[in-house]
């Protein structure tokens, strides 16, 4: 771009080059202005005109500039002006003119001009028809497709902008590298007619498939190419199904991101100054056998990418020390001295490691300043010095001189379907608050887990930072995969684990609601469910839903006497309310009615000498009221809940039950921070305060408790009649259930690789029957069977199974404190109480 000066006539010119692309901020033009002009005091506009235009209206240009009549002519205005007309890519030449005039100005001194301003324009032609040709691989619908999802599609009847064809080739090709063509070529054909309107014809070319076949690494990259070749996720031919999965394609992009992960893991293991250069690319040829339709031996052809690699020298920890002016703030929000963690020191070095600490001092200060708006914002910043003599490593963590960036503006693009106030009430950062990488993060996960939006990559983030305000601008670019969404789930119970299929459909009746169905069984169980959730109710940070559910329990015991011991069928209405109280914490409080059905034997002792049973039909109607609180972080996990029904709600079920859960993740210091040790705790109770307590009402728990026991054997046994004995006082003995379980978890965790991880875990548990928790009708128990403690080891191995996720586990358990031992019964027959002393168990979903 430049100015053009006339000086005799007074006249100051701009032009642009003839491509209608906005020009390069880094090369301002060059301005001249005649000294007839400088000589003056600053001209006013007296007129701005269009001229060249054919199908754009000049009211429509006049709302894209800031120049205006009667106001002073500003070189850097009309400079800046020039920019954004060309950024439109309305116009293939822009030339300005700047014509002084003689007359005076009625709003200046006598000595001001009145200068008309000309912008002469050269319109590009409007674009009148696409068309897409030479590809096998990518049909005319599948281009356009694509194009819509990148929002690339060309607008017909508008200005044909040059760059926005050209990306649309590159978008093209970008899909072809993506499949194995390398070599693809997109180029673009102009035809223009009479009428000012041009036609866009993309030839394609596919170019041969040439998929990676072989990564190696040159140099010194003092770690296995099996290890380099795990930290690659975009470019990996060895891993299963690449083909498939486009990932034996070379593209730049996937290059670059899986360059990006080579170096963190060196930066994180101790190599600060590695370097990764660009890949060395040859073409390769290698046989193959091929077993359909015959076996035979063919040439593939393919690529080979060498990547040099120079890892440096090793560098480890010397020292992390904390300022004092960090310490103070610290002891000022916990009035305890800050933990140097001295136990890194002699490690290798580790970016993430700091980085970690810096971001957890960050998001403990930054909570602190939100809480009290009298102590200014503060920022934290790490600074690591490096000994290349020692190669050791000294790291100052301190409070930084300049205040921490504050969120101006977050805005989210690609949203078609879904409102910008539905991601924003799932993002915990704010804006006015200072910028926190972890909400953020948090934020994009908790998207991600909707099904909504595919996951959010970094390069799906854009930051604008302004060093002057310290402000920043974040844009966030999301892919939305539907409303509808069709998913596995799968769990355990105290009846053994459950396989189900859900759908849910967002935003039918466009009002932000979700409708769900979902089916889920197993051997014993069966649940059907149709639900509404509505988010955000009444504007607040509150859900309600509204779920109708039809239940069927009918579990098979190994020591029972016959068949299924009892059979629940439970059909009702749930009215659940959830409320945020903050990032971490919730409360709940909800409505249930219900209708249960039952069968069950009923055992109790008419008289002193023997024990008699009925078969009991029962039919009892629910109203229950219940509510809770959780807190849930990253690492820590507390629930309290509590339910009662009957009483002035109604109902013929007179219950009360109460449950909590405490759960722990603590990284491990001493051996690998990758492992963790993890905690759990629980407690459940239920009780009837009028009336009897309907047998399914009973915790008949087993290896979701204490791994290794079979359902119903943690809690204590009771005595029933043999029904296909006709001589009376015979008995064998059934589980009874308990009213109250505690339950203690510990787990040491190993992450294997694909997504595999193996456990050691040591279980603690017992469960009571109260029979003064139970009503009238009380069983026989078998006293010695009450309250055992059971307490079992062993190792568990988890996958979580793609599609579907939810953890497969499979478990070996070695029951050291269980129940062994031989009770005599009133018929001189004797049973043994005996649990397994190994059990091999698997189950779908996690247990904690």
């Amino acid at each position: 771009m430049r100015w053009l000066i006339s000086g005799s006539l007074g006249i100051l010119c701009l032009s642009s080059v003839a491509s209608a692309r906005a020009p390069d901020d880094s090369s301002p033009a060059q301005v001249e202005i005649s000294a007839a002009i400088l000589s003056i005091t600053t001209p006013f506009i007296s007129e701005i005109s269009f001229t060249g235009l054919r199908h754009i209206s000049p009211k429509a240009l006049e709302a894209q500039i800031s120049s205006r009549t009667g106001g002073p002519l500003d070189t850097r205005s009309v400079e800046a002006d020039v920019r954004t007309l060309a950024r439109l890519g309305w116009f293939e030449s822009i030339q300005v003119e700047a014509r002084t005039s003689n007359e005076p100005s009625l709003q200046s001194t006598e000595k001001s001009e009145r200068v008309a301003l000309i912008f002469h324009l050269k319109e590009a032609p409007f674009l009148s028809n696409v068309k897409y040709s030479g590809s096998r691989l990518l049909s005319q619908r599948q281009i356009e497709k694509l194009l819509d999802e990148k929002r690339l599609t060309p607008g017909l009847g508008k200005p044909a902008d040059p760059a926005a064809l050209q990306r649309i080739a590159f978008a093209i090709q970008s899909v072809l590298n993506e499949l194995g063509h390398p070599e693809a070529i997109v180029q673009i054909q102009r035809a223009v007619a009479q009428n000012a309107t041009i036609s866009v014809r993309f030839e394609i070319s596919d170019g041969p498939m040439l998929r990676v076949r072989q990564v190696n690494f040159a140099g010194n990259p003092r770690f296995s190419a099996n290890l380099l070749h795990a930290q690659m996720r975009s470019i990996a031919p060895r891993k299963p199904f690449a083909s498939l999965r486009n990932k034996n394609a070379y593209t730049r992009d996937a290059f670059e991101e899986d360059r990006q992960r080579i170096l963190s893991y060196y930066q994180d293991h101790g190599y600060p100054e590695a370097r990764i250069g660009s890949p060395q690319i040859a073409p390769i040829s290698e046989p193959s056998l091929r077993w359909l339709p015959w076996p035979r031996q063919v040439t593939r052809n393919g690529l080979s990418l060498t990547i040099p690699v120079q890892a440096g020298p090793l560098y480890r920890f010397e020292s992390i020390k904390y300022s004092r002016a960090l310490q103070q703030v610290e002891a000022e929000r916990t009035a305890k001295p800050l933990e140097i963690p001295g136990e890194l020191e002699g490690l290798p070095y580790s970016a993430r490691t700091i980085e970690n600490l810096r971001r957890s001092l960050l998001t403990r200060i930054q909570q602190h300043n939100l809480k009290d708006n009298s102590v200014p914002l503060r920022s934290v910043e790490a600074r690591p010095v490096f000994d290349a003599d020692k190669h050791t490593a000294n790291v100052t963590i301190d409070l930084s001189d300049s205040p921490p960036y504050v969120v101006q503006r977050i805005e989210f693009q690609g949203l078609h379907k879904f409102s910008d106030r539905y991601l924003r009430r799932r993002i915990p950062l704010r804006e006015g608050q200072p910028v926190n990488d972890r909400a953020l993060e948090a934020g994009l996960a908790r998207l991600a887990r909707t099904g909504y939006f595919k996951p959010i990559r970094k390069e799906n983030i854009r930051v604008q930072m302004n060093d002057v305000t310290r402000t920043a601008n974040i844009s966030i670019r999301v892919e939305e995969i539907g409303q509808q969404r069709a998913s596995l789930i799968g769990g355990n119970g105290q009846f053994g684990s459950t396989l189900g299929i859900a759908y849910a459909l967002f935003d039918l009746l466009n009002r932000e609601e979700l409708l769900s169905a979902q089916l889920e069984g197993g051997p014993e169980s069966l649940q059907i469910m149709l639900g509404l959730a509505k988010e955000g109710i009444f504007g607040t940070r509150a859900s309600l839903a509204f779920s109708v559910f039809n239940n069927v329990l009918r579990p098979r015991f190994a020591t029972s006497a016959q068949g299924p011991f009892f059979t629940s069928h439970n059909v009702g209405i749930s009215v659940p309310w959830t409320y945020a109280a903050s990032n971490t914490d919730s409360l709940a409080v909800g409505y249930t009615l219900s209708h249960a059905t039952s069968d069950y034997r009923i055992l109790f002792p008419p008289t002193s000498t023997g024990v008699t049973s009925s078969d009991v039909r029962t039919k009892i109607s629910s109203r229950t009221l219940s509510a809770g609180w959780a807190h849930d972080t990253s690492n820590e996990r507390l629930v309290f809940s509590s339910s009662v029904s009957g009483g002035v709600l109604g109902g013929g079920e007179n219950m009360f039950r109460a449950s909590s859960e405490y759960g722990r993740i603590l990284r491990d210091p001493i051996f690998s921070r990758g492992n963790a040790w993890a905690f759990r705790t629980t407690f459940s109770g239920a009780g009837s305060y009028r009336g009897e307590m309907p047998f399914f009402s009973r915790f008949f728990s087993g290896d979701e408790i204490v791994r290794g026991l079979r359902p119903g054997e943690l809690g204590p046994y009771a005595l029933a009649p043999k029904p296909t004995q006709s001589v009376a006082g015979t008995y064998s003995v059934v589980p009874a259930g308990a009213n109250l379980i505690a339950g203690a978890n510990a787990e040491y965790r190993i992450p294997l690789s694909r997504g595999i991880e193996a456990a050691g875990f040591f279980d603690l548990g017992s469960g009571w029957l109260l029979p003064n928790w139970l009503g009238p009708a009380k069983p026989l128990l078998l006293p010695s069977t009450n309250g055992v403690l059971h307490g079992s080891t062993g190792i568990e191995l988890r996958w979580n199974v793609p599609g579907v996720n939810v953890p497969f586990r499979a478990y070996y358990a070695l029951n050291l404190l269980r129940l062994d031992r031989s009770i005599r019964l009133s018929d001189k027959s004797t049973f043994f109480a005996r649990n397994r002393f190994s059990a091999f168990g698997w189950g779908l979903g996690s247990l904690f």
